[in-house]
């Protein structure tokens, strides 16, 4: 809880240095898309405190490489938020199949017959 709450007052400090310093007042700008970056991260954290802070620096350089990729590559903008949807995708399936037990599965699906007939020989 300590941990959340230092990254909280954190993260409202950096808000607010950056509203007084670069963009002199608050607008509805300011905090667009940063609520889907906030869940994405936190799943990809794992809800961990400490897991946060490298999580949200890879997903801050993805956001800023948004522009890069933009000038150099001639990447449309949409790009980063392309990644960052497919991140979200397969971290969500990675959840989802976390607990499953491979092993069991592929003898499950390995003892399923073929859908198929099965072809007859002729006795001799």
């Amino acid at each position: 809880v300590l941990a959340c709450a230092l990254g909280g007052a954190a993260a409202g400090l950096a808000g607010a240095i950056e509203v007084a310093a670069v963009h002199t007042s608050a607008n509805a700008a300011l905090i667009a898309g940063y609520g889907y970056a906030g869940i994405l991260v936190s799943f990809m954290a794992r809800h961990h405190p400490v897991a946060v802070i490298p999580v949200a620096i890879l997903f801050g350089g993805f956001g800023a490489a948004g522009s890069l990729l933009q000038r150099r590559l001639g990447l449309p903008d949409a790009t980063v938020l392309l990644l960052q949807g497919i991140a979200f995708v397969l971290i969500l399936a990675s959840e989802a199949l976390r607990d499953t037990d491979w092993k069991a599965w592929f003898a499950k699906l390995a003892r399923v017959p073929s859908d198929g007939p099965e072809p007859q020989g002729e006795k001799a």
